[in-house]
């Protein structure tokens, strides 16, 4: 179980959608944050607050909001990611070209948190070392494309764990794998930028929450 081991494993990451077998690319990456482990999940979670901290994907926006049981659920908020949303990311692949941008869609599949954790994830699934088993200590996302370029042979999931690691400290683990006949091409042209911005989101999150994190407290 990824808990007790070294992450990511030596065999290599799966996901629900692109399992092991089928994987074309992986993209890894995980920290340590300074912060408690609820702050950094509503943080990812918060695409409208996004300007403020993700270079990588500078602008984010829910398209639609899945209905809800929740009569407290405004579905016209369009704020933060549920589970069914689907979204467009504003991606920036050239830090030098900020106002290039590709817009990027994607659903997202599931969130699971301690308090409320999901089945999107079988047993069998949760005991590969690529996932945290202990629900009582995880807040999981996970998205995958929606159309446009992922209609066009790509297939994707991305999967972004909050772990808790103490009252003010959690571990960030975020991983992405692609696969289909045009991830060849996606691998070839644009594997290690890719790496480079999945650590710069992480890293990204990581100082906005910590900063976050010290206001409150000093407040």
């Amino acid at each position: 179980m990824s808990d007790t081991g070294a992450w990511p494993p030596p065999e290599g990451l799966t996901t629900k959608i692109v399992p092991r077998k089928d994987a074309i690319l992986q993209l890894p990456y995980s920290t340590v944050v300074h912060a408690p482990a609820p702050l950094v999940f509503d943080a990812l979670l918060r695409v409208a607050d996004y300007p403020a901290w993700n270079t990588w994907i500078p602008s984010a926006h829910i398209l639609t909001q899945p209905s809800s049981s929740d009569a407290s659920a405004d579905p016209n908020d369009l704020s933060r990611m549920r589970n069914g949303s689907t979204m467009v990311f504003n991606v920036i692949m050239n830090a030098d070209k900020p106002t290039s941008i590709t817009p990027t869609q994607l659903r997202v599949v599931d969130i699971s948190t301690p308090s409320s954790p999901t089945s999107y994830l079988t047993p069998d699934m949760l005991a590969d070392p690529s996932f945290t088993a202990d629900l009582s200590k995880v807040y999981r996302v996970s998205w995958t494309g929606n159309g446009g370029m992922y209609a066009l042979g790509i297939k994707l999931e991305r999967f972004h764990e909050v772990i808790v690691r103490g009252e003010n400290e959690c571990e960030v683990r975020s991983w992405e794998i692609m696969g289909g006949l045009m991830a060849r091409v996606v691998k070839a042209l644009y594997e290690e930028t890719l790496k480079d911005k999945v650590a710069l989101w992480c890293e990204d999150l990581k100082a906005y929450c910590e900063k976050m994190h010290a206001q409150g407290t000093a407040a």
